[in-house]
């Protein structure tokens, strides 16, 4: 659960991630049992991502299919195939359906809004982008002993303060740009390319998603034999437009043809990841998490916003003998909540200065429903939402959309706000003192306070 900042005790960015090893050592058992594991050997983590893919478009996901989608058929067999050896979750919700602040959310554990980042980074801002003062999983999941990597899409900022390396990655050989050309790599927002190895700018040639594969497989061959655990996060671009074919396919006038190819070659690429973790020996003690990164797609005519269709995320986790293989979960939950769980199974001690909104919600993992006891909050552009149990008030612009029971009402067709005024007035209350809160502990603002920062 997020914890209130604690303010008084002083400790910074760099004194916590010192404390963290020291920590763990505490801490770690505990956190390992809590994961089901049976031994003590640290698992590796590998996180794939991927960019505005619709539930409709994989096969896991069949109520969610569309007649657009089905006429397609578009085809995700490695997907399809990993989901059904773990767990398949039907109600992960992104915390911020939009590219930059859902990145926010899982690697700080907390929400974009809190952090101040609840828009994409702008190119031409330099102060522009995820606070150097947070701490990301990369920097805790250092702190323990693991190696990090991040291959793809990052999407923190443009400035060099604001690089993956600076946030506790290891290498990074990807993108800041929010989107991109898939071959020739320029953002079209500010006609540059924004690609790099670490911190020098690159030109390599060849299409996205082709190059972030390859290096996440070159990163696996090197770490054959070698005994630390490493924390990989692998960020595909699509299916994010431009909607540009992938080698080996031709393009098409359509663009729904080019994002049907776009899907069938990021299904590829993640079958290549799982087969490589399975020759080197891996897969037993690799947790391998895929994500979509919002709900935007063909469900929504590709519409970021806080209705249901716009928050549910494709999601699966796989872990053989950790976690149950063909297990579906209900019980609805935050991406953003990968932050505690990947922390929780490296035995990783969390923040302790700071809200952090992640929770640890390793039992539906290992196939445990959970109580529905939450309050989930969320803010975009003009929208607001709060969800207490299965009732879900929307705003927009400061006034009601409407209040909705998604137990029986998931598409959110039937406005019950006439009917439940006091429950609607108990809901606004909540969300402002909740939208309050945030603006008063964001960290890439000078009158915040909450947290004592830290200099490189």
């Amino acid at each position: 659960m997020g914890q209130e900042a604690d303010i008084s005790n002083g400790m910074n960015r760099r004194e916590f991630l010192k404390t963290c090893s020291v920590g763990a050592a505490a801490f770690g058992l505990a956190a390992w049992f809590r994961a089901r594991a049976a031994s003590g050997v640290k698992p590796n983590i590998i996180f794939m991502v991927a960019d505005n893919l619709g539930r409709e478009s994989v096969g896991f996901y069949k109520d969610d299919a569309t007649e657009a989608s089905m006429e397609l058929a578009i085809g995700t067999p490695r997907l399809d195939a990993m989901a059904s050896r773990g767990v398949i979750f039907d109600n992960c919700l992104v915390a911020t359906p939009l590219c930059g602040p859902a990145r926010c959310g899982w690697n700080t554990g907390r929400h974009a809004y809190r952090v101040g980042m609840n828009s994409q980074p702008k190119p031409d801002d330099p102060e522009s982008g995820v606070s150097p003062e947070e701490i990301t999983i990369a920097e805790i999941l250092k702190a323990v002993g693991y190696d990090t990597a991040l291959f793809g899409k990052w999407n923190q900022g443009y400035a060099e303060k604001f690089s993956a390396v600076y946030q506790g990655f290891d290498e990074f050989y990807g993108s800041n740009a929010g989107h991109a050309d898939y071959y020739t790599h320029v953002y079209d927002r500010d006609n540059k390319r924004h690609f790099y190895r670490n911190l020098t700018p690159i030109n390599d040639e060849g299409y996205f998603d082709q190059l972030f594969t390859d290096e996440a497989l070159k990163y696996l061959r090197k770490r054959k034999g070698n005994p630390k655990p490493f924390y990989l996060n692998l960020t595909f671009y699509a299916p994010h437009g431009p909607y540009q074919t992938p080698p080996g396919y031709d393009h098409s006038d359509d663009r729904m043809v080019n994002y049907k190819y776009m899907i069938q070659y990021l299904d590829s690429c993640v079958g290549r990841v799982l087969d490589e973790v399975q020759r080197l020996g891996m897969a037993e003690n690799t947790l391998i998490v895929f994500l979509s990164d919002q709900g935007a797609s063909t469900l929504n005519d590709f519409e970021r916003n806080l209705a249901q269709g716009g928050l549910k995320v494709v999601c699966n986790a796989l872990w053989p003998g950790r976690i149950p293989a063909g297990k579906r979960i209900q019980s609805p939950w935050l991406h953003l909540d990968l932050y505690a769980v990947f922390a929780g199974v490296a035995g990783a001690v969390i923040p302790q200065d700071r809200v952090i909104d992640a929770r640890d919600v390793w039992p539906l993992f290992a196939g445990q429903e959970q109580a529905h006891d939450r309050t989930f909050y969320w803010t975009f552009g003009d929208e607001d939402a709060v969800r207490i149990g299965d009732m879900k008030l929307r705003m927009k612009d400061g006034e009601v959309l409407g209040l909705f029971d998604l137990a029986t009402d998931a598409d959110e067709e039937y406005n019950l706000a006439s009917a439940r005024p006091c429950q609607v007035t108990k809901m606004r209350s909540m969300l402002a003192k909740w939208k309050a809160q945030c603006e008063a502990q964001q960290t890439n603002t000078a009158e915040s306070g909450t947290i004592v920062k830290k200099k490189f």
